[in-house]
């Protein structure tokens, strides 16, 4: 089924599945390290207010995003002049926005030259790791992460890569998963499960890289995640079933290790400020942060 053309700012509609190839295409001449800027990521988040819109402002790509804290924003243009677009849409001022989001270098350096400052977000940044070192876990830094993975050893685990034919196994996981951390009670972690589950539908068509890892026949754990750029795989979704210790250890070595190890990156997005998230991804020393800002209108 052939796209839809993208319409001209300022109309916006939904991301639909026919766009991958077109949108795909301007990312691979526009490569960027930011793990929102995946044609799979957005896909998948669609579901979720106002994210995954697409309009084109003067030859640029604008995909909408929300973060409930920053309200409707847009990510980063898609063009050869990322800053001009922005320094144009912040004298205007839309009132359906209220900023730009994920803004990295050179394009934050080039908009300060415009006397337009964007703020880092700390929070946001995401962790970028090497990833035959996620694969190995060799030396005294990655001593906690063996002695999970020798927890993990008492078990009769098995990996696999994911297939569609995982699909059922990985739903069930997941509405345990939900169940156990009351997804439906906050409406982020609800999108995070419906996104999930898009992930899950469409793996094959959205061109997704998973793994599993399974016991006694039953997925205790999944991942989920996709090429970012020629030397950087993001990872999306990590879960697991909390009464099995080391199983998180397992399913991220494994998957580096089995899946991933044709690129040199891996991203594993950011820990939006929760303290135990940081400590466990400050814990796999990072290569280096994706510097993400914001630049607010007003």
């Amino acid at each position: 089924m052939p796209a839809e053309e993208i319409p001209e700012y300022p109309i916006f509609r939904k991301v639909a599945l026919s766009d991958r190839a077109e949108i795909e295409r301007s990312f691979e001449r526009l490569p960027t390290e930011v793990s929102e800027r995946t044609f799979g990521a957005i896909y998948i988040w669609r579901g979720y207010s106002t994210r995954s819109r697409l309009s084109v402002l003067d030859d640029h790509l604008l995909i909408s995003w929300r973060r409930e804290q920053f309200g409707d924003v847009l990510l980063q243009p898609i063009g050869p002049d990322p800053s001009r677009v922005i320094a144009t849409l912040v004298a205007a001022r839309p009132p359906e926005f209220n900023g730009f989001f994920c803004l990295t270098d050179p394009t934050v350096s080039m908009l300060r030259e415009r006397a337009l400052n964007p703020e880092s977000l700390r929070d946001e940044w995401d962790y970028v790791y090497k990833t035959a070192d996620l694969a190995a876990l060799e030396g005294p830094r990655y001593h906690t992460q063996r002695k999970e993975l020798k927890k993990a050893a008492s078990h009769d685990l098995v990996f696999e890569q994911m297939t569609e034919e995982h699909n059922e196994a990985c739903l069930k996981l997941e509405e345990v998963w939900c169940d156990l951390k009351s997804c439906s009670f906050d409406t982020l972690s609800a999108a995070e499960d419906a996104a999930l589950k898009e992930a899950l539908v469409n793996f094959e068509a959205l061109g997704f890289l998973g793994g599993v890892v399974l016991m006694d026949g039953k997925v205790e754990a999944l991942t989920v995640g996709e090429r970012l750029n020629s030397n950087t795989a993001a990872v999306h979704f990590e879960k697991a079933n909390p009464n099995i210790r080391g199983l998180y250890q397992v399913i991220n070595q494994q998957f580096c290790e089995k899946v991933l190890s044709d690129f040199e990156y891996v991203n594993r997005e950011q820990d939006v400020g929760e303290h135990g998230l940081r400590r466990a991804k400050e814990g796999y020393h990072p290569h280096h942060f994706v510097k993400k800002h914001l630049l607010r209108f007003g």
